[in-house]
């Protein structure tokens, strides 16, 4: 295993003399052979090693037993100890994402800060196993379609860079190495779980496999790297072609001539069509699937002229004979009308009022005509419009979303009616409120709340 991993570090050029090595260690397997390797080649390679621990306070005792071995392990051989508390189920709540998901995104945060210097780097213990399960996981989820599937050796992480040394090795091999240098790493039993999809394939999967081919491992880290190249080679030529196929260009929408646009090869034409949309969605772009690009693409190339198809956060792509429009929001005279929520301050759409103030009084209760939110958690600018063909809301007291239109019908709203009913939608194009008939779960107040946002609606008759 030595000479593998030896080997790879020198092909990927992920080690020079005088780095810093912070390396990620949970008390598991992978990374305590991670941590004793490095430690193992510490003078010779010149060296600096600090392990870094993040408890997540999921597991009570249990991950605190973690803690207590790693920090003791590396009391032992000498080497600088950090620890890292994080709130991951506080953290989940407040961004309304998964408890997995919560705990990557403050491991990562944690380890940003960590690297301050160039030659700082952080170490991980993603092996050849990983590699093979993630690129199976995305492609069987049909997502990031034009970046690598799956994990790459080297990458930048805040002023340095994450390196994955153990990549080019097995599970098996690890296990066979903590065995050979006497040590017993902690086992955390969610690893276990067919809860999680990543479990799963690694039970289900991987051995089918690894039986038809124990290298499989080889063939896929040679495969994500290679597209890898291919990715940033065909990604830069769409960079330089797109300059001729754009005919206007605002922070909100991009046209395009579709004849110009079909010249180039349709590989490229993917590639065009991600970084409009990456360059529209900006910073709070959603995931930009296969399934989205295919169905630009089916509006570019077929032969009727005009068309018309809603994406994600309430983007819309309109075609008008040779012309392609990619706009933020929808294009019609229901979207003129729309205004920006002024926060403190009072606007009217059609029949309707609304006002806005803040206060620190988080204790206030809402009233019929009223929605109270957690200030500091609702995306800005806040924006009151009609509703839109593909509206949905994350309805308080309820499990998943619903479409606008099934409310408006639920709550027996006329069809004239709908079309001048206010939502209160978010930047990002999520549905907060719909006045008098049902409110989003998004940016409730809870007891971390220090201000609140008190929207109110009136409707006047005649």
């Amino acid at each position: 295993m030595k000479a593998d991993v030896h080997n790879f570090i020198q092909n990927h050029q992920l080690i020079e003399k005088g780095d810093t090595l912070f390396v990620a260690v949970s008390g598991g397997p992978d990374s305590m052979a991670l941590l004793h390797y490095l430690w193992s080649r510490k003078d010779l390679d010149q060296i600096e090693l600090v392990a870094c621990h993040v408890h997540h306070q999921l597991r009570g005792e249990e991950a605190d037993t973690d803690a207590t071995y790693v920090k003791q392990f590396c009391l032992d051989h000498k080497i600088q100890f950090l620890e890292k508390r994080v709130d991951v189920k506080g953290y989940a709540k407040d961004k309304n994402i998964g408890t997995q998901f919560a705990a990557r995104e403050l491991r990562y945060l944690w380890f940003a800060e960590l690297l301050q210097c160039s030659n700082n780097k952080l170490v991980t213990g993603h092996h050849g196993d990983d590699q093979i399960e993630t690129m199976l996981m995305k492609m069987v989820r049909g997502t990031v379609p034009l970046h690598t599937f799956g994990i790459p050796a080297k990458r930048k992480l805040g002023n340095g860079f994450i390196i994955r040394p153990f990549l080019g090795i097995t599970k098996e091999k690890i296990e066979q190495y903590c065995r050979e240098a006497s040590i017993s790493p902690r086992q955390d039993l969610s690893n276990y779980s067919s809860t999680y999809t990543r479990n799963r394939f690694r039970k289900e999967v991987l051995p089918f496999l690894k039986k038809e081919n124990p290298n499989i491992h080889l063939h896929m880290q040679r495969q994500n790297e290679w597209a890898s190249d291919d990715h940033d080679y065909l990604m830069a030529e769409a960079e330089n072609k797109i300059p001729a196929i754009i005919i206007r260009k605002s922070e909100r929408n991009v046209t395009i001539s579709r004849i110009t646009f079909l010249r180039i090869g349709v590989a490229l034409q993917r590639r065009v069509i991600h970084l409009i949309l990456s360059y529209l969605y900006g910073k709070n772009s959603p995931f930009i699937t296969s399934i989205h690009i295919e169905q630009v693409l089916n509006v570019l190339q077929r032969q009727k002229t005009t068309a018309e198809l809603h994406l994600s956060n309430t983007l819309l792509v309109r075609r008008e004979y040779d012309l392609c429009h990619f706009s933020l929001g929808l294009m019609n005279r229901m979207e003129e009308q729309a205004q920006i929520l002024t926060i403190p301050g009072r606007i009217k759409l059609a029949r309707w009022e609304i006002d806005t103030y803040v206060t620190e009084n988080v204790h206030l209760v809402e009233s019929r005509h009223q929605i109270v939110l957690d200030y500091k958690k609702i995306v800005e600018p806040l924006l009151v419009r009609f509703k839109q063909p593909q509206d949905r809301m994350a309805c308080r007291g309820m499990e998943g979303t619903k479409k606008i239109g099934r409310l408006f019908i639920d709550r027996k709203i006329s069809k004239q009616e709908r079309e001048s009913w206010p939502l209160l939608v978010d930047s990002k194009g999520e549905v907060l409120w719909v006045p008098f008939l049902h409110r989003s779960k998004l940016a409730n107040i809870d007891h971390r709340t220090e201000k609140v946002l008190v929207i109110s609606c009136e409707r006047r008759d005649g």
